[in-house]
């Protein structure tokens, strides 16, 4: 009974090890264990997994993130490509909107809302838009858009647009295309 309990805590501490190693899910180890038959087999294979999970994210290998914190990076991410960072898609049923941010069904961010800290017309004449998050975004179509200094706006609307494009339509009406720069 100890051997085969020795043996199976043994696997399992092998097989997080190469999990970790090869990209795939730090908790593969953890969810394997509930396939184990066995009572004390099953919590010995817990204890080892649970173990080599908290090894590996001290060590910095992975880490862990509450949804409130993707949504977050995935907010702050808007209008940025970044083919290296993993999709941050939340679980929805047919979209919704949340704090200002509007989803699809799959869960990715279609429009966001954002307070305006700087809004101004670049030296080429195109509005150059500063948000409270420190997103940055330059118009990007050629249409004429004025920034009044009377009526300014205060927050805008960012929403995907086809292709790859982005919208903004500030709180005063105006709409033009535009791309983040930073």
């Amino acid at each position: 009974m100890k051997k085969s309990l020795l043996l199976g805590a043994v696997g399992i501490s092998l097989l997080s090890g190469s999990a970790f190693a090869d990209g795939t899910s730090p908790l593969e180890s953890v969810y394997a264990c509930a396939l184990v038959q066995n009572d004390s087999e099953r919590l010995a294979c817990y204890d080892a997994a649970v173990g080599n999970t908290k090894q590996a994210e001290d060590k910095g290998e992975f880490t862990t993130f509450t949804r409130t914190e993707a949504e977050n990076v995935q907010k702050d991410a808007f209008g940025f490509s970044l083919p290296s960072l993993p999709k941050f898609a939340m679980p929805s049923f047919g979209g919704g909107e949340k704090d200002g941010v509007k989803t699809d069904a799959d869960g990715q961010i279609e429009e966001v809302e954002l307070a305006i800290s700087d809004i101004r017309n670049d030296a080429y004449g195109n509005v150059l838009i500063t948000f409270e998050n420190g997103q940055v975004w330059v118009q990007s179509d050629s249409n004429k858009v004025r920034v009044s200094k009377k009526r300014t706006p205060t927050s805008a609307s960012v929403k995907r647009a086809a292709l790859g494009s982005y919208l903004i339509q500030l709180s005063t009406g105006e709409r033009f295309k535009a791309k983040r720069v930073e």
